[in-house]
């Protein structure tokens, strides 16, 4: 069944920025949208390696099933060994977005039969702006790390050069 621009069946696409506990803390809100919205689909799109970590059936059993993980690329070039600097793995992976995501959402797409109606995505991926504009859906950019983590990054030059 072909699904229109007018179709009442929601979609959201969460994009999860892969690094650290952001994925974690997404996933818990993403979860408790789904568990009030049981009729909305959810389709999470994050790294393979992050998503094994969140729907395993020894991590969170207790995942809706409404809640779909959808794999997007890291950008680690096939047979790189990464070094011990964990911001390597970031700007690969930033170096791959959007583009990542927006394979990953035509996928879900195309798996659900549904359109994409909402993004919420963690607010360090900026381009979801862009991405929601372009399908025409409203961005809900979501700050997930506690309030005094954003001083850090406000003060991000100031700490290295004191430390």
């Amino acid at each position: 069944m072909p699904v229109t621009e007018s179709s009442p069946q929601k979609h959201v696409a969460v994009l999860a920025f892969s690094s650290s506990s952001h994925p974690l803390i997404l996933m818990n809100l993403v979860r408790k949208l789904a568990q009030a919205a049981p009729n909305v689909q959810f389709s999470f799109l994050n790294t393979a390696k992050s998503n094994l970590s969140l729907f395993s059936t020894t991590a969170k059993p207790d995942v809706p099933h409404n809640i779909k993980a959808y794999d997007v690329a890291d950008g680690v070039p096939a047979g790189h060994v990464l070094s011990r600097n964990p911001l390597e793995a970031v700007n690969f992976f930033l170096k791959a977005s959007p583009e990542n995501f927006k394979r990953g959402i035509d996928v879900a797409v195309a798996e659900t039969g549904k359109r994409i109606s909402c993004l919420i995505s963690d607010a360090f991926l900026t381009f979801a702006a862009d991405v929601s504009e372009d399908i025409h859906v409203p961005w809900i950019p979501v700050w997930l790390p506690l309030p005094f983590s954003l001083s850090a990054h406000v003060y991000t030059q100031l700490i290295r050069q004191k430390v």
